[in-house]
């Protein structure tokens, strides 16, 4: 198990930022078909800009 925790971690970094974007593809598919297709957008730039920046925040203050 330990190691499939390595790859995953190699391969997607921080959970905050991999969850983050998860949820974000998530709202903007449930939210795609019945939304203007600008603000889907800017949900999607949004939700990644706050998933960095929180995980920015916590490495800043370690």
């Amino acid at each position: 198990m330990n190691i499939f925790k390595k790859v995953f971690d190699f391969f997607c970094g921080d959970w905050r930022i991999f969850w983050g974007i998860a949820l974000t593809i998530v709202l903007i598919e449930l939210v795609k078909s019945w939304v203007v297709p600008t603000l889907v957008l800017v949900i999607f730039l949004l939700g990644i800009s706050l998933s960095l920046a929180f995980s920015l925040k916590r490495e800043i203050t370690k």
